[in-house]
């Protein structure tokens, strides 16, 4: 075994932290900026698409996309943090995680972070370690696995070799990710004032993954969204926007793939792109793989009631399905006329169905197009969380029949990815436990548990709570009185340690 000295270790931190940046790049044909505040696809320095197609600045896909959350407290007063960018230094994140002791925030310059790393960088290590030649790179070294202090104990998953519940990567520790190359980052909403939405703050901790996978232009995001006030919220409408580019952003559509895999986009609505992708008519889609839609809106960049939000009232309206000045979203049209009230906008899965509204048949004017789509919860706890997989995916084609076309069949294979990469092993020694229901009351089950494993259950202070060791079956049932907040379950084998997080609700 090699040991690494202390003194090795730092060394290594401050060169690696000289190539640690606030953002990083995924994908090859479809380039795509992450932002170590949440933000995507956007130089939050100047507001410019960071979003294009082999790297073209010419061929711009997406402005911005990201997080819309809205919730309301006990006396029903809404709560919103967005990462819609208006305007330079208009943020209601930032990096770092909340500690769960304090409510206090990690410092920004600390966290100001994007950690990347690619599978074979990973495997390289796993192989390489124990070898007195090989020096871990800086993406695995500093893969901010844990927290100190009050933060939580686990961040960024992590496989756990030598089973001492620390990272410990010239053990033969190394990241948990998905897919070819993964980025990961933690932010906040507590760090100051929201001066993108002007709403209060929520007090939510998002730690996000965004990963690619072999020969595809998807863009996978699995974020968990965890509530760390002390203030158990209802009504949270969780969404995702994006506001679509497309070339020129000016003769744009948006719609809505309204059955599951459900998907908003945005597509160029002119034959030809001039400037940008000339005779190709580019789109772009965000398809919600774990939650269904509770309702999808879209705006335009001018002042009108669809406008872009101006007052924190907007940006709560848009989150509950309404136009700015609160009248509903209806059927036909751009949506505002008077009519029967919906929760879909632009509806296009199935052209027999009555409800099929593409912009096009509507005699809308094009134009600039931000679609956002919304999950509801009626609770949002405290110390509870929620987890939301997003896939974001491009293209071209040359007719407005072969965008629906194409939309329909990329939205259907990333949900196909998606379930094959959730329910996939990552090798032999690396076995995956499920967990259910969870959110749980302390009632659940735990699946895929191999003969002669044990688990127990730490809470967010590292505290042990329950242990079971020298399991039997695959399957075990647990009933066990826990306080409401986040927990992690350890599963524990000959070969390693995998965790996974647990809700307690009321």
């Amino acid at each position: 075994m090699r040991i690494v000295s202390l003194s090795f270790l730092i060394f290594w931190a401050s060169l690696s932290s000289l190539s640690q940046t606030a953002h990083t790049t995924l994908g090859k044909k479809h380039q795509f900026r992450i932002n170590s505040n949440g933000s995507l696809g956007i130089d939050i320095t100047n507001l410019k698409p960071a979003s294009f197609e082999d790297g073209d600045p010419s061929k711009p896909y997406i402005g911005q996309a990201g997080l819309w959350i809205s919730v309301q407290d006990e006396l029903n007063n809404y709560h919103t943090a967005v990462q819609y960018l208006s305007a330079e230094d208009s943020f209601d994140f930032w990096p770092g995680p909340i500690d769960t002791l304090t409510g206090q925030t990690g410092d920004i310059t600390t966290w100001d972070k994007v950690w990347k790393v690619t599978q074979l960088e990973i495997d390289n290590h796993k192989a390489n370690f124990n070898s007195g030649e090989y020096i871990i790179p800086a993406s695995i070294l500093n893969w901010p696995a844990q927290g100190s202090g009050g933060f939580s104990k686990f961040l960024a998953p992590f496989v756990d070799v030598n089973k001492n519940k620390t990272y410990d990567p010239e053990y033969g520790d190394y990241p948990a990710i998905k897919g070819i190359e993964a980025a990961y980052t933690i932010f906040n909403d507590l760090a100051d004032e929201h001066t993108s939405s002007f709403g209060q703050d929520i007090g939510i901790e998002v730690q996000l993954m965004a990963y690619t996978l072999a020969s595809s232009s998807k863009i996978f995001l699995e974020y968990f969204i965890i509530n760390r006030s002390s203030t158990d919220y209802t009504n949270a409408k969780i969404g995702f926007f994006i506001d679509g580019k497309c070339g020129n952003k000016r003769d744009n559509y948006a719609g809505t793939l309204e059955t599951y895999p459900q998907t908003v986009f945005v597509y160029n609505a002119d034959s030809l792109d001039e400037g940008f992708f000339e005779n190709q008519r580019p789109y772009v889609l965000a398809s919600f793989l774990n939650e269904n839609l509770s309702s999808s809106i879209c705006f335009n960049d001018k002042t009108g009631i669809n406008g872009s939000p101006e007052i924190n009232q907007d940006f709560i309206n848009y989150s509950i399905g309404k136009w700015k000045n609160s009248t509903d979203l209806v059927v036909g049209g751009d949506g505002t006329g008077p009519g029967v009230s919906t929760s879909i906008i632009f509806p296009q899965s199935d052209e027999s169905k009555p409800l099929f509204w593409p912009e096009e048949l509507s005699s809308n004017d094009s134009g600039s197009r931000t679609i956002m789509g919304f999950a509801s919860f009626s609770l949002f706890n405290a110390g509870d969380y929620k987890k939301m997989d997003i896939a974001i995916d491009v293209g071209t084609v040359n007719s407005l029949q072969n965008i629906r076309d194409s939309i329909r069949e990329k939205s259907s294979t990333s949900l196909s990815y998606f379930k094959e990469i959730s329910s996939s092993k990552r090798g032999p020694i690396q076995p995956y436990f499920g967990i259910y229901p969870n959110p749980s009351n302390g009632t659940f089950t735990i699946t895929n548990v191999p003969t002669g494993s044990e688990f127990f259950i730490t809470n967010n202070q590292g505290v042990k709570v329950f242990y079971e060791k020298r399991l039997q079956e695959s399957k075990i049932l647990c009933n066990i009185k826990l306080s409401p907040g986040i927990y992690w379950v350890e599963l524990i084998t000959e070969q390693n340690t995998r965790v996974k997080k647990l809700c307690i609700t009321q």
